[in-house]
């Protein structure tokens, strides 16, 4: 009686797996010939970016043959065609899914460069928030801080890595990732970032600032005990600066030393 008891349950269990299964079955062929009715295409143009729109996700997606309105979804290969839209240079993350009402919705961040550099040889390029180096744009000018001067490297496909694989012994340049660590720096701060307008490197590779107000040049140094050089100029600009109301009485601005700043005035 115990077997048989067994046995019965096992069986209710079987049918009711089998017909689980079914089901997922029959919904999954439903959901292939699903004809898809529209595209929806968001991009997203926080901080004001418009490297990419709506329009140009689509216009890749026709270039490639990839008419979407009117086709089943097993007909369409979602997942090729996010990682399509993630390969484009001005993409920092793209996600694909389709709705079970018919839509092929598309969501896409930009990237977002926080500095560009323009090398010896004129050669430009951006630096993104994540430290990787950024093609300009035809379409769009990204008005962020400046670098030039004694900068030698040029933009080179081999420049995958996020330039900061330099604190971790890897073979990216110093002289990048301390433009780039400065320029994050002075891009999180809504201070900052309305005081400086450039980094320019020396001949002795020292880093300059260039203020927006005023003339005088702001000899930084290196990016060593960064956040107590910029928190010596905040005091100076605050305290000193402003209280003699005299922006243009120095040419020179020297933070190099330690705990204190070295002015030159103007003769």
């Amino acid at each position: 009686m115990k077997k048989l008891k067994q046995i019965l349950v096992i069986g209710l269990w079987l049918g009711l797996l089998t017909g689980l299964l079914f089901s997922m079955g029959f919904v999954n062929q439903t959901q292939n010939a699903l004809k898809f009715k529209s595209l929806e295409v968001r991009v997203n143009q926080d901080d004001d970016l418009y490297f990419l729109d709506n329009n140009d996700i689509v216009q890749m997606l026709y270039n490639r043959g990839d008419s979407i309105v009117g086709r089943t979804k097993a007909k369409i290969n979602v997942p090729e065609i996010e990682r399509v839209i993630n390969s484009h240079e001005d993409v920092a993350n793209a996600e694909v899914c389709a709705t079970i009402d018919g839509k092929l919705k598309i969501r896409v961040t930009q990237r977002k460069p926080i500095i560009r550099i323009i090398n010896k040889l004129d050669d430009s390029y951006y630096i993104d928030d994540e430290g990787k180096l950024m093609l300009l744009s035809d379409k769009y000018t990204a008005n962020v801080l400046l670098a030039n001067g004694t900068i030698y490297e040029s933009f080179a496909r081999h420049y995958t890595r996020p330039v900061t694989d330099t604190i971790k012994g890897k073979s990216i340049t110093p002289m990048l990732c301390k433009l780039f660590i400065m320029a994050k720096y002075i891009h999180a701060s809504k201070f900052w970032n309305s005081q400086i307008q450039q980094i320019y490197v020396n001949n002795n590779k020292e880093l300059e600032l260039v203020p927006m107000v005023g003339d005088q040049k702001i000899i930084f140094g290196d990016t060593t005990d960064m956040a107590e050089k910029f928190e010596k100029l905040h005091t100076f600009y605050l305290q000193g600066l402003n209280t003699t109301g005299s922006w243009n009485k120095y040419s020179v601005i020297n933070l190099k030393f330690k705990n204190q700043i070295v002015c030159t005035k103007k003769i």
